[in-house]
């Protein structure tokens, strides 16, 4: 929004970010403030899009990595099994992204993985559902509408 400050700005992204008053005045360095500016409309205004975003943002991310564990290829979690001692550099190389658990005894290695079944069933209930993957900013939006409203009605 153009008529916020730089710091309210940062403010509004620490606060949707955090979820937390204080730590979004310290980030802002707007100490105290937090409160009042949460009563402004334009402030209230540029959470709930800043909130749209970024449930937006975070909804893709979770599919990305629903779909990933759902199709994800095994080829580097074999290869794993068959490393002895592997370097740093190793096993920053393999992708694991699909593994839940590793267990090493001795010369045995136990890998578990997550349920593939399970990422598709809700890959597909988000494909289904109306609703939001985050509930937490929907939450935000309410009350940013309740506190504009608010202020509005005085």
């Amino acid at each position: 929004m153009a008529g916020l400050t730089k710091k309210e700005k940062m403010f509004c992204v620490e606060f949707v970010s955090s979820g937390n008053i204080t730590e979004a005045e310290r980030s802002a360095r707007l100490e105290g403030r937090g409160k009042a500016l949460l009563c402004r409309k334009d402030i209230c205004d540029e959470l709930k899009r800043l909130s749209d975003v970024q449930s937006k943002s975070l909804e893709i991310i979770a599919r990305a990595g629903l779909k990933r564990l759902a199709t994800g290829g095994v080829s580097d979690s074999v290869r794993l099994i068959f490393l002895d001692n592997p370097c740093k550099e190793e096993l920053d190389a393999l992708d694991l992204f699909n593994i839940s658990e590793i267990r090493r005894k001795g010369d045995q290695t136990e890998i578990k993985f997550f349920d593939r079944f399970k990422a598709l069933e809700k890959l597909l209930e988000g494909a289904q559902s109306k609703e939001s993957f985050l509930p937490f900013y929907d939450a935000l939006i309410k009350c940013a509408d309740s506190l504009a409203d608010e202020r509005d009605g005085d």
